[in-house]
Parts: C-alpha cells; structure tokens; sequence
C-alpha cells in the first residue's frame, strides 16, 4: 500500500515537472515579435534644420549592401558611382513630425539605436535645442552616447558631403569629434550641461568644404572643424574661431592637439611646441559682489619643427622658451575668456561651478544675480609649461655652427 502511495507521488511530480517545462517553453517563444534585419533602416545620422515655422529632419540610412562593395572609395561613391548611404529629408511642425513624414517614404522601419551623430544647423541651435532633447530622452531607442555638433549653415548639406575618407558622411563628423576634443560631446554630456547650475555647454562647429583650389579635377566635398558654439542653457550664443578655440580648449581640460609657435628673440622663422598633456585647476576668490578666479594650467609638451638659428638644446633658451608658450597660453586664453564672458555670456569653462563646489554657501548667496556678475568677474590665467623633449637632434637642422644663437 506505501508502495502504491510513493508511485503515485512520484507520478504527480512528474506531471508537474512537464507541466512547468511545457509552459516555459510557451514563455520561450520569442519568435512573434521578431524584426528582421532586412526589414530595418538603421540611421547613422540625423540633421535638423530651420525653414519658416517648419523643422527639417534629414536622416542618413546606412546601405549594407554597399559598404563592402569594390570601386566604392567612400560615403561618395567611387568609380562604380553608389554610395553607401541614402539620405531623406522631410519638413514637419516639430522633430517627431518630420521623422513620422519620413518613416511614411521608407520601405523599412527606421532605426536609431546605431545613430552615431546629431546635427544641429546653426539657426536652429540660436533658437534653443532643449525641445529636441524630449524626443531623445524619451525614447529608449536614442542613444544618449550619440555625439552633437552645431553647423556653419546648413546640417542637411554636411551629411550630404562626399566624405570620400569614410564610408558615409555622418562617420568622419564622429572621427573629427574624437580627434578634437578628449572627451567629445555626447547628448548625454549636452542635457547635462543644459541642467545643471555654474556651467554652460559647449559643442564643436563643423562645416562643408572643398577638398583644394578650383584648379584642381573632380573636387570632393569633405568635411571640417571650424570652431566651438558656446551656450547660454539651451541656446547658442556665439562661435569662437578655430585659433582661439585651441586655448579655450586647453582652459576647459579638453585640448586634443595643440601646436604653439614662438618667433625666436633674433632672426626669423617659428619654433613649434606641441602640448601632449594638461590639467587645469579653478579657484574662486570672493569678498562681497567682487568675485575673482585663478586659472592655473600646468603643460607638458615636445618640439615638434625648429626652423630658426635659435640653440633649443642650451638649458637657459629651453626655459626661455617654455616661458613664452607660457606667456602665449596667457595672452589667447585671456582673450577668449574675454569673449565669452562680457561678448556671449557664456560659462563654458564652469567658473560658476568651481564656486558650487569650493565655495557652496557664497554659491547660493549669489546664485540668483549670477548672470549679471558673470562678465565682471576677474580672471587670472597663470600657465607653467614643462618641454619634455627637444626631438632626435637638438640643434636647427642644416645650420652651420657658428650660425647658431645661443643667447
């Protein structure tokens, strides 16, 4: 009879073991929701532009089938005349309007979890971009890692560039950015500056270029860094040239590739200095509404061209030389620092911050008027440069000894 009992036990566990493997293989069937890779349009790139009271969105959809292909040189096609990306644009009252009008005209669902770059034309940006980001944080799909930059005209044009480099357009803009900037700006970074108290963001300005003079045959568009668009919140105030944006970028820790050049004390030609590494560090002083800050860079660089008769390799001209590209730092970040502060009213570097963070009780007295104190704050820039190295050969290339200055 227990006998019985233990059998028919066991029996039950085995019809529920069943019971449970049937129903997780019901659970397991992930199948009818699937989406085939045929069937999706992934997008590389996304460019808004301005037109009236209308918004352009223009997507750049990357083509497989064409990536690998021969005769393909680049996103602008080679001999074989493809290309290896397709671009749609359409107009709508807001950025989801506009992609919903261009989901109508593409056979495939568009995609952006790949989306590498987002554009934004420069008279949009002066509007103010913050309605933009909804959509991006909204959707899951958006990769907050996509990295932003502002337009010289139009952002339609840019991701229409030949590119021949790269295989499509929207791919040399994210190159360019990582060859800027050390740590370049993502959406993620852009929301965070926009909300966040004491700093302002800022965003690399690219453009569309010619690849040489008009004399030269089957010119190429291609793609260029001009510059930096700083902020006031969501909207952009200005653009800083491409000589002072070198030494903002040094100011805000971020400088990728700098190159310096002193005139010699005698004679003619330039030594070229190029800063391999920076740190920077802010500090606020305030008595009252007088409010300073101290900016002090500390530089490490190498020679990298010496076309003087200017002796590198004496102890005494190599600190002479570190003190001007000390003197240089202090003179162009000075300048830029100038510009943004009393021309764009723009806290790109975090002075503001610096105070939240040193001084949080003074922060939250001022907090409230610190728009108007920002232009009159004083800065004080003081750079140290240490040159590491002088190269292979320590004296002018070429330059007979006697000719050689050594004071």
């Amino acid at each position: 009879m227990k006998k019985s009992k233990a059998s028919d036990a066991g029996k039950v566990r085995k019809a529920a073991v069943l019971s449970c493997l049937l129903l997780c293989s019901v659970l397991l069937g992930g199948c009818w929701d699937r989406r085939e890779v045929n069937d999706v349009a992934f997008v590389m790139g996304t460019g808004l532009d301005k037109e009236g009271d209308q918004y352009r969105v223009t997507m750049q959809i990357a083509l497989p089938g064409q990536l690998g292909s021969s005769g393909n040189t680049g996103g602008g096609g080679g001999t074989s005349g493809t290309k290896s990306y397709y671009l749609v644009s359409k107009t709508g009252p807001s950025f989801r309007g506009a992609s919903a009008e261009e989901q109508r005209g593409v056979s495939r669902t568009l995609n952006f979890s790949h989306r590498r770059v987002l554009l934004f034309g420069e008279a949009l940006a002066r509007e103010g971009i913050s309605k933009f980001m909804d959509v991006l944080a909204r959707i899951p799909q958006n990769r907050l890692s996509s990295l932003v930059v502002i337009t010289k005209g139009s952002a339609m044009d840019v991701l229409q560039a030949d590119a021949p480099i790269e295989q499509y357009p929207a791919e040399m803009v994210r190159e360019l950015n990582f060859s800027y900037m050390k740590k370049p700006r993502s959406i993620k970074l852009l929301m965070n500056s926009i909300l966040m108290d004491g700093i302002d963001p800022v965003v690399p300005v690219m453009s569309l270029v010619k690849n040489g003079p008009a004399n030269i045959k089957d010119k190429k568009t291609n793609i260029q860094v001009d510059g930096l668009a700083v902020f006031r919140k969501d909207r952009v105030t200005g653009i800083i040239d491409n000589h002072l944006s070198r030494f903002l970028l040094l100011g805000m820790e971020q400088a990728k590739d700098t190159e310096i050049f002193i005139p010699p004390p005698k004679g003619a030609g330039y030594i070229s200095v190029h800063l391999i590494e920076n740190n920077v560090h802010i500090k606020p002083h305030i008595q009252g509404d007088d409010i300073r800050m101290s900016i002090r860079l500390n530089c490490n660089g190498n020679v990298r061209e010496d076309e003087t008769t200017f002796d590198i390799s004496n102890e005494e001209n190599l600190k002479w030389l570190e003190q001007q590209v000390a003197e240089e730092i202090k003179k162009e970040l000075g300048e830029a620092v100038r510009v943004i502060q009393q021309k764009y009213h723009s806290d790109i570097l975090g002075l503001g911050r610096a105070i939240i963070m040193n001084l949080p009780d003074e922060w939250k007295r001022i907090k409230p008027r610190w728009e108007q104190l920002y232009p009159k704050v004083e800065v004080t820039i003081d750079p140290i440069v240490h040159i590491e190295n002088v190269g292979a050969i320590t004296k002018p290339f070429g330059i007979k000894k006697e000719q050689i200055q050594n004071e």
